[in-house]
């Protein structure tokens, strides 16, 4: 419970914000919690220490980088473009590692707070759903792809107008910072579209099918390419199979909250159509995270990384199923099982080690004292 601590705490503060900002038609202190939401989620991320995992890959590479003198004549650049060049931008401004990590967080806020200004109507509302909802990750150990995931987001109103120019520019600058933002691209062509209800629900029990039958779809795909490449290739293949294999899925908590979620969705899809221009955009991207989930669960990280892509969904579907009630009482039970959920999901996921918290505004390891508590720990923690 102890590690877990500090984000539920982030968590019941926002939830306490929430209420206040639903309470006040102030403009003054709307104006001034929404201040608070951005303070605080700075401060939290943006001086955080060495917690969960990347850290160990971002800080090594980051202390080996040039500034931008030398830059150009590097024969290897270890990430995009793009993340290259902030990174070297952060480095010839202050070489300090802290610095780089407060930058990104600066410009993630910005991404964050503009897209949830326009598509949701309670500012500190977002931010649980979003911390709820893989934002932890992707403010911590998802550096490159978290920038790829927000701008995408924020060219979402270009989808809806039919706009491909301001669609495909602002995309291509998230594949300077990670290259899934391909992905982002081809949704150009699918994810505004109205689809029916029932050819839904019949992919997703198919889905689900694969998921609780433990059918393993990824691995037979794998090994079917891994006959036709270069043994060197082949062993790769194996070795990635053998080491990111989940032991076993099935039934869990996660799962209900997946079957809930499409559940509601499915049954209140009508007014979710009716309640946004952009409706399909979200309703299509919660249903790509849920089936890709389940899909691909065989294996742990793919599983993760692939459906989290479309995670941006659940952010404003949980938010709109308050509304599809009709009944007041209804629509309270609805948002105190939200609370308590959201700080129970965030206590499943942030109760082990490597998550202790450690902000650099007050007193915290070093990176060769947390890199040692790190590997006494990881195989523990590895999840």
């Amino acid at each position: 419970m102890i590690y877990a601590i500090p984000y539920i705490l982030l968590i019941i503060y926002y939830g306490v914000l929430a209420v206040c900002y639903h309470q006040t038609n102030d403009e003054r202190r709307c104006f001034h919690i929404k201040v608070g939401c951005i303070a605080m989620f700075i401060f939290f991320f943006g001086f955080r220490g060495f917690i969960f995992y990347d850290w160990t890959n971002y800080y090594q590479q980051f202390k080996a980088l040039p500034d931008f003198t030398t830059l150009f004549t590097m024969k290897r650049w270890e990430w995009e473009p793009g993340f290259m060049l902030l990174a070297v931008g952060c480095k010839t401004i202050v070489p300090d590692y802290q610095f780089f990590v407060f930058i990104c967080c600066v410009i993630n806020t910005i991404l964050m707070t503009r897209f949830f200004n326009k598509y949701t109507d309670n500012l500190p509302l977002a931010f649980v759903m979003f911390l709820s909802f893989n934002g932890i990750v992707l403010s911590t150990d998802l550096m490159r792809n978290s920038l790829s995931i927000l701008l995408f987001v924020n060219s979402l109103v270009y989808l809806q107008r039919r706009k491909p120019l301001p669609f495909f520019a602002i995309n291509l600058l998230g594949f300077t910072f990670h290259s899934t933002a391909l992905v982002f691209m081809v949704m150009y062509f699918f994810l505004h579209r109205k689809y029916n209800k029932w050819i839904l629900l019949a992919i997703f029990v198919t889905a689900n099918a694969f998921y609780l039958m433990h059918i393993p779809l990824l691995k037979t795909m794998i090994g079917l390419i891994a006959d036709v490449v270069m043994p060197s290739t082949k062993y790769w293949l194996d070795q990635y199979t053998k080491m990111d294999t989940v032991d076993g899925f099935g039934l869990s908590i996660g799962y209900l909250e997946r079957l809930i979620t499409f559940v509601l969705m499915f049954c209140y899809i009508d007014k979710l159509r009716k309640m946004r221009s952009e409706s399909n955009i979200f309703i299509n991207s919660v249903f790509l995270y849920l089936v890709l989930f389940l899909m691909l669960s065989e294996f742990r990280t793919v599983s993760t990384r692939v459906s989290g892509l479309f995670c941006f969904g659940y952010w404003i579907i949980w938010i709109d199923f308050i509304k599809c009630f009709a009944m007041r009482n209804n629509r309270l039970l609805f948002l105190a099982f939200v609370g308590i959920y959201c700080i129970l999901k965030t206590y499943g996921s942030c109760n082990y080690a490597l998550a202790d918290y450690e902000n650099t505004l007050f007193d915290t390891k070093s990176f060769s004292e947390r890199y040692i508590f790190f590997r006494q720990h990881f195989n523990d923690n590895k999840k």
